[in-house]
């Protein structure tokens, strides 16, 4: 039987947070923005929640482990600034990091501590509560507003790892949208768990859509660790829908199952809705977005079953490209030494070493005038 789900939305201003005694943001032109999947951080101190390894009463997870692993992720973090071909280079936290799997908002503090004190001047965390993992961001610009979305299975096991949405003040009168993703895993059987990233999909379908019919020309950039890469449909042969889908993919057997994000590897591409709108309950234009890996070639963020994907992305809309305000310039994926192991893949932590079985990636934007 496929599982069902629905869908819920809240506002939560209560997991935003300021520190107000730190610079004012914004003073840059260029604005470099990292997602990095860290691999379940979890504090030193038991709730309950923890997944057994990191529990401190079994005596393998400790204040001391707590404080290297949150300077490994500042260190995969701060690498991210020498990866070539990612635009501009400079040896600085990045204005904006998107993060998934982290405990609570307490890990969010430490790791904004870890930065050193003056970095960030904001932050926000998913909800609700009672989840074991979150995703989070830090900023050094302001955070106007921010919502949780959740996917919840029909049978009350959810929520399904909530997409946490944040509006960005970035200056002159320029705001941007960013939803933070951690998808469904695979674990399952890629099939057995697509109904579950479909329906994140669907979510943030509905509500870019939304968005941009409120305010046409708002950039929106969409980020973090989709359990899928912007090719599954092709990696899985066509043999049913995906929650991630090629533009041009045409009209899959089960496209009622709920709209997909649609990509596009060119910005031409996002201005091809075509004459057939399959995935709209609307019928509206399909909503595509911009894909940047196409830009790497043979690149990866993750060794998933010892196959490398792409689950690490940013998708952005066509008002990332249209010569005013907030502008694209490049896409990046960390390459340092550190961040591999002896195979070539993510160099994961493995009890008292390591980083994340995943990559950072890295998107720079530009400030334009003249929106």
């Amino acid at each position: 039987m496929r599982p069902a789900f629905f869908i819920l939305s809240a506002i939560a201003m209560a997991a935003v947070g300021c520190r107000c005694s730190l610079a004012p943001a914004g003073t840059s032109q260029e604005i470099h923005i990292v997602s990095y999947n860290v691999h379940n951080l979890f504090d030193a101190e038991e709730s309950g929640r923890e997944y057994p390894e990191f529990k401190p009463s079994k005596g393998k997870w400790t204040r001391e482990l707590y404080a290297k692993r949150l300077a490994n992720v500042v260190e995969a973090v701060l690498s991210v600034s020498e990866t070539e071909g990612a635009g501009s280079r400079r040896a600085a936290a990045p204005d904006i990091l998107c993060v998934q799997e982290i405990e609570n908002e307490k890990v969010l503090a430490d790791l904004a501590e870890h930065f050193g004190r003056g970095v960030y001047r904001y932050w926000a965390i998913s909800g609700p509560d009672e989840s074991i993992i979150h995703t989070g961001i830090l900023s050094r610009f302001p955070i106007v507003a921010m919502r949780t979305h959740s996917v919840m299975d029909a049978w009350g096991f959810g929520p399904l790892r909530d997409i946490l949405e944040v509006e960005l003040e970035l200056g002159s009168a320029e705001r941007i949208v960013m939803f933070v993703c951690h998808w469904k895993s695979k674990l399952e059987g890629e099939k057995e768990t697509e109904s579950g990233r479909r329906a994140a999909a669907a979510l943030l379908a509905q509500r870019i859509r939304g968005l941009q019919t409120e305010k046409p020309s708002l950039p929106i950039v969409v980020c973090g660790d989709f359990n899928e890469s912007p090719d599954e449909y092709i990696r899985v042969s066509r043999r049913y829908p995906t929650a991630i889908m090629p533009s041009d993919a045409g009209t899959p057997p089960s496209a009622a199952e709920g709209e997909p994000i649609c990509v596009s590897g060119s910005w031409a591409g996002l201005a091809n809705t075509g004459e057939d709108q399959p995935f709209s309950n609307e019928n509206a234009p399909k909503l595509i977005l911009y894909n940047p890996w196409n830009e790497i070639s043979d690149g990866f963020s993750i060794a998933f079953q010892e196959k490398r994907e792409q689950f690490d992305c940013f998708f952005l809309n066509a008002n990332l490209h249209d010569g005013e305000g907030v502008e694209y310039e490049s896409f990046g994926v960390a390459n340092a030494p550190m961040l591999f192991d002896s195979n070539g893949t993510p160099f994961e932590w493995r009890g008292s070493e390591g980083y994340s079985d995943h990559l950072p990636v890295e998107l720079i934007l530009s400030m334009r005038e003249g929106r």
